[in-house]
């Protein structure tokens, strides 16, 4: 009897399925929504947040689309990437065991910025979503190093008026 080879695994799909729910469905989100509007699937023009259409079309998709439509570029691997690996730090340290708190965490944050962008006529909202998640990240953990590309690293010291120290 020849013997039996084990099943062959997929790396990137055991990887995908070891990032935890919250930042796999807004990743897969922002990367499925960008791939199909630059490949002309779906119009960009219908993803973007443009109030006329939303309040007298009833297209309330818009109010959470605006976060993931971009352009496929190196700018949008950048983000995507940064979105990831904070975002992951979050789920898995901060908001541990409390998927909850973190999707209602997105909800409250992307309702302030939807209410902003009526007042500062934004359209596109998606640095919004990484800039949120890197402020929370930053403030939980302020006083560990910071590392950048290319192998910099920086210390980062707060500083505040009523501080002895």
């Amino acid at each position: 009897m020849p013997p039996t080879t084990p099943s062959q695994r997929n790396e990137i799909i055991d990887w995908y399925k070891s990032i935890p729910s919250t930042t796999r469905f807004l990743l897969s989100t922002m990367v499925i929504t960008t791939t199909a509007s630059s490949l002309g699937f779906v119009s960009p023009s219908s993803l973007i947040l443009y109030w006329p259409d939303v309040k007298y079309r009833l297209q309330i998709w818009r109010l959470a689309s605006c976060f993931f439509v971009n352009r496929l570029s190196l700018d949008f691997a950048f983000n995507a990437y940064f979105f990831y690996s904070n975002s992951l730090q979050l789920e898995t340290q901060v908001f541990q065991s409390q998927p909850a708190d973190y999707v209602f965490f997105h909800l409250f944050t992307g309702s302030l910025q939807v209410m902003a962008a009526g007042f500062l006529n934004l359209y596109v909202l998606s640095d919004g979503i990484l800039l949120s998640t890197i402020y929370l990240l930053s403030q939980h953990f302020r006083d560990s190093p910071v590392w950048f590309m290319f192998g910099i690293r920086l210390k980062s010291r707060r500083k505040t008026l009523f501080a002895n120290t």
